[in-house]
């Protein structure tokens, strides 16, 4: 769209959805990523969805997305807010599953 906008065509179903990314222009991350999504299974209209980028960190040496909250444009505040502490991989969750139930 311009130098800090841009879309984001993803298949679903039998259509598309578009969703909007915004970059940060200081930093070029991504600082909003926004689509329309339904409230809820009983939902009959979809409400404008705001994926907050509030933190990027280093960890173990690669930048990742640290804090980001969740809002609903109707509510206006966070419905939630994420935070990554700590990112490994290749790790075998098998047993962890099973012992949770998960």
């Amino acid at each position: 769209m311009d130098d800090h906008t841009a879309l984001l065509t993803v298949p679903f179903e039998a259509t598309q959805e578009t969703f909007v990314v915004r970059f940060d222009p200081a930093t070029d991350l991504i600082r909003w990523f926004e689509s329309m999504r339904f409230h809820g299974p009983e939902s009959k209209e979809k409400v404008l969805w705001l994926n907050d980028s509030r933190r990027w960190s280093q960890l173990n040496g690669q930048l990742f997305l640290t804090v980001g909250a969740a809002i609903w444009m109707d509510d206006g505040k966070p419905w939630a807010v994420f935070t990554v502490e700590e990112v490994t991989y290749n790790v075998d969750v098998a047993s962890y599953i099973r012992s949770t139930g998960i």
